[in-house]
């Protein structure tokens, strides 16, 4: 078989749109995963069709974007009420890996992998995605790519339809471990697959004027949302303030609707307890909050915390591409993560381009800033420290060169997307 015969489909998640210039996360991991493969792999990249997308097209020979109409909107009235009672009765229930949910559109990217006879299949996220490929192309190697803790929080539900899958990918040693405890006779498949950066275009600026001033900026990139932690940047941030009238914060993402059956597994934790009040108190406030305000719940409450100080400035959704020059312009990028975050992409992005993290001991976080080397963590939810260490920096720019520096060459080794994709090829080859 030649190498271009070989043929790999990666499976996003039924509400991402696949194109090369998507913003979310999994569809900029897959299409920067499918630009690297294709030299030896005929790739498609499966989706859902958005509006004026085309129900197929081409990037080069050997990339394919196979879309399909998804007619289930990405959070459901279903999901949403479900979430409500499982934030009432504080569980968890599976609903998310159910054999039922956006079971259309595994079924039809099922039926047109079989169709083109891929020999190996990259799912991301969905178990049971995995376990209907598998069914339906018995001969393909069905990789599974967790960027979540789907797995090890709904572990039994999870088992018997694990056991279709060859491969199992964390995007953190974090997230392979937890699965690896909680499944340990699948543990010899299991691998730790981190996302990339692209350092070729994330990058300092070489035309920044000399004179130019970035101490005054702190930056946050990414979704508005309880579980990240931007509730508790703003508290910090009001707290420096007082020593620094001065300084500025770009938050730059979306408000996301609050979806408590992804990120309140473990209330017994008592970071990720403390925000689950942003879900409601009431059973009432809850419907308010999760079901007729939605997106607007947390914004509304970032901007009270803000209290129209205009030094706070929420410019919401950023292209993917755009978000280099705030990164280029920022002294430093807090990643304030309250749950556990499974990896943290904003955190290579901004050391890609040379600049120092603040960010919290969450999940795969400690596994890419290096603490005191390329940035400095902090407890999760703790705004007092979160404020001291964005502080040690700020009064110490030589240090915070010197991790921004430091943190550059790490992106470089260790998450470009030519060493996450040459390890990726590696655990797939045939």
């Amino acid at each position: 078989m030649t190498s271009y015969g070989r043929r790999i489909a990666i499976v996003c998640q039924p509400w991402d749109n696949v194109s090369p210039q998507d913003n979310s996360s999994i569809p900029v991991i897959a299409y920067q995963l499918a630009r690297r493969l294709a030299g030896d792999w005929h790739v498609t990249l499966y989706g859902r069709r958005g509006r004026g997308q085309k129900r197929r097209g081409f990037d080069g020979e050997n990339i394919e974007f196979k879309r399909l109409r998804v007619f289930q909107k990405p959070q459901s009235l279903v999901e949403v009420l479900l979430g409500i009672l499982a934030c009432y009765k504080k569980i968890c229930f599976p609903y998310i890996i159910s054999y039922w949910y956006h079971l259309f559109y595994c079924i039809r990217v099922a039926l047109s992998i079989r169709a083109s006879k891929s020999d190996v299949v990259l799912v991301f996220n969905f178990v049971q995605f995995a376990k209907i490929i598998k069914l339906l192309n018995p001969a393909a190697r069905i990789c599974l790519h967790m960027q979540c803790e789907w797995l090890s929080d709904f572990a039994k539900a999870s088992e018997r339809r694990l056991r279709a899958v060859d491969l199992i990918f964390g995007c953190s040693d974090y997230i392979t471990e937890r699965i690896r405890t909680s499944f340990p006779e699948m543990a010899a498949r299991c691998h730790t697959v981190y996302n990339g950066v692209d350092p070729a275009l994330f990058c300092a600026a070489l035309d920044l004027p000399a004179d130019s001033n970035k101490v005054g900026r702190l930056l946050y990139v990414g979704r508005l949302s309880s579980e990240k932690g931007v509730h508790v940047l703003v508290q910090a941030f009001r707290l420096l303030i007082r020593n620094y009238p001065g300084l500025k914060l770009d938050l730059v993402g979306s408000a996301d609707a609050p979806k408590y059956i992804y990120s309140c597994p473990n209330l017994q934790d008592p970071a990720i307890a403390s925000y689950q009040p942003f879900y409601g108190k009431t059973l009432f406030d809850m419907v308010r909050r999760q079901l007729i305000l939605r997106n607007r719940s947390y914004y509304d409450d970032l901007a009270v915390e803000a209290a129209g100080d205009a030094r706070i400035i929420f410019h919401g959704a950023v292209a993917h591409a755009d978000t280099i020059d705030f990164y280029r312009g920022a002294a430093l990028v807090v990643v304030p993560s309250v749950w556990h975050e499974p990896f943290g992409i904003p955190t290579i992005e901004a050391m890609a381009c040379g600049v120092p993290v603040v960010s919290t001991f969450s999940g795969g976080i400690p596994e890419i800033v290096e603490q005191g080397r390329t940035g400095i963590l902090v407890a999760r939810g703790d705004v007092r420290e979160l404020a001291l260490a964005i502080g040690q920096l700020i009064d110490n720019p030589a240090l915070a060169h010197a991790m921004g520096e430091a943190g550059r060459q790490r992106a470089i080794e260790r998450f470009s997307w030519d060493v996450v994709s040459r390890r990726l090829a590696d655990l797939i080859r045939l």
